[in-house]
């Protein structure tokens, strides 16, 4: 029997899996966003906001490999910084967002590939990254960190 203080594979292969193929997804989406934004539109904050995309899809894809070959046990303390960041790449889509959408309204823009509509989009899933990257580190950390651990402990003791 395991105890508090060791930490489990909580998470199965299957979900894993599916989360390491979706984060793989979605770098290979955002990274190909910025050539075809660069190349083809010439939008540059869009593309911006796709390589954002892509490197914070990337970053969880890193951590979700480094859970899955069980390596986060000795460095556990970089999940924090990682949580830090994607507060910030979150803050960084919602103004995004905001801001965008508001120059769209403001300067009547139809749907087309260069409007402000389209780098609306892609500050949305700048955010949607920037939460999953803090949602999983965040997870990873409770189940490595023996302060989360502890706390456990403590209420179940009180319970």
């Amino acid at each position: 029997v395991p105890s508090k203080l060791e930490p489990t594979m909580a998470l199965s292969r299957l979900r894993i899996g599916f989360r390491t193929s979706f984060a793989a997804l979605g770098t290979v989406v955002g990274l190909s966003a910025v050539i075809c934004w660069l190349k083809v539109f010439r939008s540059y904050d869009t593309a911006a906001f796709g390589g954002l995309s892509g490197l914070t899809a990337a970053v969880a894809l890193t951590v979700h490999i480094l859970y899955a070959r069980d390596q986060w046990g000795a460095s556990y303390r970089w999940l924090r910084g990682l949580m830090l960041a994607g507060c910030f790449v979150q803050l960084a889509g919602v103004c995004g967002f905001v801001a965008y959408l508001v120059l769209g309204i403001d300067n009547h823009q139809a749907l087309v590939p260069e409007s402000y509509y389209i780098t609306c989009v892609w500050c949305f899933l700048t955010w949607k990254w920037g939460f999953l990257l803090f949602l999983y580190s965040r997870g990873y950390r409770r189940e490595f960190d023996p302060s989360y651990q502890r706390m456990e402990e403590a209420a179940d003791v009180k319970a």
